[in-house]
């Protein structure tokens, strides 16, 4: 019993933002064809992309791991991270759901597309969870909207 009762012990002292949802808002300034993984060589335009990512643990440590420029290609967004910026992180934690926000996404933006089938989402059946977004998409008012209707928040 003793056991037990210190493992769910140890689960309550996790830090509060261990798990969760994530959006990487990415910049790409031109085009680039692109091979991810084993996705079909794309081409990416230039524009912005939204990725929803999840992290069961350790969410803090895997946007530290995203927002470095020399690492090893591990998950498909690496493929973009190295040609795109990060502008920005948001979070949700305690939300586990990445297909669901992506096609909520889909609606608050509109004529938002996927580039890549697929793309991030190898272990469901979804169309993908990057986004590109519209030219005329406002980076600050999205922002604004997810905070507010969605729950997500910024890092700090």
């Amino acid at each position: 019993m003793k056991k037990a009762a210190n493992r769910l012990g140890n689960r309550s002292t996790r830090p509060q933002y261990d798990s969760g949802l994530y959006l990487l808002i990415l910049k790409l300034d031109k085009r680039w064809w692109i091979k991810v993984g084993r996705l079909p060589a794309t081409c990416f335009e230039p524009g912005y992309y939204v990725y929803v990512g999840r992290a069961k643990r350790g969410l803090k440590g895997r946007i530290q791991r995203h927002l470095k420029k020399n690492k090893k290609i591990f998950w498909h967004i690496d493929y973009l991270t190295h040609y795109a910026q990060i502008l920005n992180v948001l979070i949700k934690p305690g939300a586990y759901d990445e297909c669901r926000t992506v096609r909520k996404l889909r609606k608050l933006i509109k004529d938002s597309a996927i580039p890549l089938r697929g793309f991030g989402a190898s272990d469901c059946r979804c169309l993908g969870h990057l986004l590109y977004l519209p030219a005329l998409t406002s980076i600050k008012n999205l922002e604004e909207l997810l905070f507010q209707t969605e729950g997500f928040k910024g890092l700090n």
